[in-house]
């Protein structure tokens, strides 16, 4: 759990716009902090929701919805 913390960390500061961490990530690792921070457009732009879903699979999707699932859509 403590590699999704990780990934929630870097989810927050894409939330906010801020892409520096993300280029590191693997994949899947990308597209749960596309999916979690609501920036599929910007990190994640040829691939379907889901596709994103299906890849970052039911564990991390659970976790994502007890972490995320009040959040809004970033304004910009």
């Amino acid at each position: 759990m403590s590699d999704l913390k990780y990934l929630d960390g870097i989810a927050e500061e894409a939330w906010e716009g801020k892409y520096d961490r993300v280029g590191a990530l693997s994949t899947g690792e990308r597209l749960y902090v596309a999916l979690a921070s609501g920036r599929m457009r910007e990190l994640a732009p040829d691939d379907s929701i889901a596709y994103a879903v299906n890849r970052v699979g039911p564990e991390w999707m659970a976790h994502m919805y007890e972490v995320w699932r009040g959040r809004r859509q970033p304004e910009q």
